[in-house]
């Protein structure tokens, strides 16, 4: 056998199967779902034409029915071709069938919104649903309907938002990622773009690291003066609109859409506030370590202890996943398994593979899929690990009714990086200590990242949104702002000399046109998890029905609902310190380590 023949067949036997969802666009079974999805749209359309003349019960059970089922066909079919398109972008008969399925999902748009406005303001919605198993199963979001519907607008006014937004926050949007996109910027003898530019953080050269820095300075400083009135606007509109709607401000709003409370953001950040001088101390170690006396640089804030020589082909990965999640639980492991012997999993990374890494949960089938671009690094490892994580928590929600399975985003984190701290766990206590200091490192700067890093980003937020009505902020003014929330966030950890004062412009969030504080449902994933996996460790095999029935409740409850039910009260400060002493638990093992081998 040839060489390039091996190495085909070797990628075959990496890549994913999706016949278990169709065997190809002129599948019969993709045939008639499809055909299907069309003939669902006349039902829409008589159905709404004729709402007034049936009886508010009538409406509501239709209604939801129809939904329902619009969802389910829409889902499987366009994700199967997002599934196909991802591993092969350029490939025509996949595009085409993308832009068929999308257009005829657009068309149900309007008959959606009208339906879903009849259950938003039924009046007596609960009288509906007692009796009703499907509506008895659905409780949670209906009720959760009603009380958005009560932030909405006149239809009159709705109109006039949704027609000017292209001209508003959309147009200042779109001129971020137009500038963002075109700036060059010159740097060590070549032009870059700010991508590139900004991909060199992660070299292993601190010369190149710095430099790089510097240039991206310099970048901003040509595009900063008109990314600063998009961001004014954009963060003027968002408070004026949630003001309109009835929120007390766009965090309120967010809160809402997080299904999440204000006391357990208080209490989250509470205890945030009482740890962050350990983070500082880890971050002064690892600057004194790289040879810094004043903190760590910014430029050096992606630098790691060390190097690893770890490196896993995919069936070392395959094993290594499957060996420590057995010790962890046997469903875990059985679902892990059937994902690598049915080929869920697309490895190998080529020319037209989309970047990056996803998984998608296929409720209706009980399966997943997931993809990476797998480079035998320790990090590809932690990412597959990752990813399984979705699907495990997608097994758990699996018999949901089909609205059912979508789960809020400081939730959505919560099995992925529990498996990230499985896997950590087990290649710290099997390294020597030269990779054990490597992997320690970059768990903890990971975790730094969601704290720290998040933790400013989210009082800069604030801080703009205190300022935006009584005044506007020139780039001078953000920066300033920027600085301000790193040396509270970061502290005495970073160098004050070397901060980033134009992270307000790297961070893409702050220029989503619906959407503000996109920023603590990252931190809470990160503790979340965390905490969970601190209880694993104190009560052993006695945590697992907790942990499954968590996962099951993460979609038709409220956060702190979901998290009761591992007798979890996320609105006091107790489990948030237990989150965070663990931690700085291994922090301290990380400078004892450090102490060691000097």
């Amino acid at each position: 056998m040839s060489m390039d023949k091996k190495e085909g067949k070797e990628m075959l036997e990496h890549t994913w199967s999706l016949d278990s969802l169709y065997k190809g666009f002129h599948d019969d079974k993709f045939q008639k779902d499809l055909n299907d999805l069309h003939l669902l749209y006349d039902n829409f359309q008589h159905f709404c034409k004729e709402l007034s003349t049936y009886d508010e019960q009538i409406q509501v059970i239709e209604s939801v029915k129809l939904l329902e089922k619009e969802y389910d066909l829409s889902y499987r079919l366009r994700l199967y071709c997002i599934l196909r398109q991802s591993v092969d972008t350029t490939d025509k008969e996949t595009l085409s069938y993308l832009n068929i399925v999308n257009t005829r999902i657009s068309s149900f748009s309007v008959y959606k919104a009208q339906l879903k406005d009849v259950i938003a303001h039924a009046k007596h919605l609960d009288d509906i649903i007692k009796g009703n198993d499907m509506l008895e199963g659905y409780s949670f979001i209906l009720h959760e309907m009603q009380d958005k519907a009560s932030h909405s607008l006149s239809k009159e006014a709705e109109g006039i938002l949704a027609n000017v937004v292209t001209t508003s926050v959309k147009a200042f949007s779109d001129m971020y990622y137009h500038l963002t996109s075109h700036v060059n910027v010159e740097c060590l003898g070549k032009t870059m773009t700010l991508t590139e530019v900004k991909n060199l953080c992660h070299s292993t050269s601190k010369e190149v690291r710095k430099e790089a820095f510097l240039c991206e300075m310099k970048a901003y400083e040509q595009i900063k003066e008109p990314l600063a009135f998009s961001v004014n606007n954009i963060k003027r509109q968002q408070l004026m609109e949630a003001k309109l709607r009835g929120y007390a401000d766009p965090l309120e709003k967010m809160l809402i859409d997080s299904r999440m409370q204000r006391e357990t953001l208080d209490a989250m950040y509470g205890a945030v506030d009482k740890y962050l001088p350990k983070f500082h101390e880890y971050l002064r170690t690892k600057a004194s370590m790289l040879g810094y006396d004043n903190g760590l640089p910014w430029y050096d804030i992606y630098a790691t202890i060390g190097e690893s020589n770890m490196t896993f082909t995919i069936e070392d990965c395959e094993a290594y996943i499957l060996k420590h999640f057995k010790n962890f639980s046997d469903d875990l492991y059985g679902m892990a398994k059937q994902a690598m012997d049915e080929h869920w999993i697309d490895y190998p990374s080529h020319t037209g593979k989309q970047s990056g890494a996803f998984c998608e949960n296929l409720g209706w089938i009980k399966q997943s899929r997931i993809i990476t671009n797998y480079a035998d690094t320790l990090s590809d490892v932690i990412t597959v690990a990752h990813e399984l994580g979705h699907a495990y928590h997608g097994m758990m929600i699996e018999d949901q009714q089909p609205l059912n399975r979508e789960y809020c985003m400081p939730l959505a984190e919560t099995a992925s990086t529990f498996n990230e701290n499985i896997m950590y766990n087990a290649l710290i206590n099997d390294a020597d200590p030269k990779n054990k200091l490597f992997l320690m490192d970059t768990q903890l700067a990971a975790l730094c990242q969601n704290i720290c890093d998040i933790y400013t980003r989210f009082t800069f937020e604030k801080s703009i949104f205190d300022n935006c009505e009584s005044r506007f902020m020139f780039a001078t003014d953000l920066e300033e702002l920027m600085l301000d929330a790193e040396k509270k966030c970061f502290g005495n950890g970073m160098d004050h000399d070397w901060l980033h004062p134009f992270r307000w412009i790297t961070k893409v969030h702050y220029y989503i046109p619906d959407i503000a504080y996109y920023n603590f449902p990252y931190t809470f994933g990160a503790l979340f998890s965390r905490g969970l996996y601190a209880m694993y460790e104190k009560e052993g095999k006695d945590f697992l029905p907790k942990y499954r029935a968590l996962l099951k409740a993460s979609t038709t409850n409220t956060v702190e609902d979901t998290a009761m039910v591992a007798g979890i009260d996320l609105t006091k400060p107790d489990f948030w310190e237990a989150s965070l002493q663990s931690i700085t638990n291994q922090m301290d093992a990380f400078l004892n380590l450090v102490k060691e081998m000097k």
